[in-house]
């Protein structure tokens, strides 16, 4: 999906960080799948597919008969996940986006995001296009971050980087920003005014585990492309600034071993319910 950054620049922290990524991800994976329920020999679409370890379980799960397409925007994560499913004959990488898959009318069965869509400034386009390419009776979900006070693992940072003048402006929650589909009533919209049938929207609580506060400051900061961006053209007071704040306002979530995080996910999911036309 276009977003206004290029994640390429951060690709490369994305494939170092991969196994904590997906331990913290795991309950939204599972929610993903509960709702899409892949099948053997079935065809499945996976757009903004970063480093490609959705699209792999994916291709384990619909077997050789079926196919996986895992996309992303960028090439620097497309190039990570072709090496992610090397060697799987069932699955395929290309760049293209969202909004614009180039591929047929229901030429799929499964469509599934992952922390993909809120990225797009256009998000309706890319959900009428997930429905476009689904086959009838195909079904779609994306998961998407809940608000910053819901995600205080990725908050705590970003704030502490605009209290430091390293971002402009206020929480990102405009079009194509990381808490941009926030709001469950919006995302349930987006399905609906899209024409999917058997709409909801599911809160998943999910954690994140730091050993230290600049661990959890530097895992931030270099997976966000937006914020790895502005960071890298701050200043190194501005940047320590940012680091100092940060960790004090990490104190409330120190744990015995580390420090523990909440965050939360909206998995939002429909099935494309074509009706029969009126004779």
């Amino acid at each position: 999906m276009v977003g206004t950054v290029d994640w390429t620049d951060v690709a490369a922290a994305w494939d170092v960080r991969r196994i904590h990524i997906e331990q913290s991800k795991q309950p939204t994976t599972r929610a993903l799948l509960d709702a899409l329920r892949p099948q053997l020999g079935e065809r499945v679409l996976e757009v903004g597919a970063g480093t490609g370890e959705l699209a792999r379980l994916l291709a384990d799960a619909v077997g050789p008969e079926g196919s996986v397409l895992a996309t992303d925007p960028a090439i620097g994560m497309v190039e990570v996940a072709r090496r992610t499913l090397a060697g799987m004959a069932q699955a395929s990488v290309a760049r293209c986006d969202g909004s614009d898959t180039g591929l047929a009318d229901a030429s799929v069965d499964l469509v599934v995001s992952r922390m993909a869509l809120m990225f797009d400034p256009e998000p309706a386009k890319a959900v009428q296009e997930a429905r476009r390419v689904l086959a009838p009776g195909g079904r779609f979900a994306a998961a998407v971050w809940a608000g910053p006070q819901h995600n205080p693992w990725m908050a705590t940072v970003g704030m502490s980087a605009m209290f430091a003048g390293a971002l402009q402006g206020g929480p990102p929650v405009g079009p194509g920003e990381v808490f941009s589909l926030a709001d469950p009533t919006l995302l349930l919209a987006l399905l609906d005014e899209a024409g999917f049938a058997e709409t909801s929207v599911r809160e998943v609580a999910v954690s994140f585990a730091f050993a230290t506060t600049d661990e959890h400051f530097d895992s931030v900061s270099q997976l966000g492309a937006p914020l790895a961006r502005a960071l890298s053209t701050a200043s190194e007071d501005i940047r320590a600034a940012a680091r100092r704040m940060a960790a004090e306002a990490d104190q409330p979530y120190h744990a015995d071993d580390g420090f523990v995080f909440p965050g939360l996910a909206l998995v939002a999911s429909g099935v494309r319910r074509d009706l029969p036309r009126a004779t």
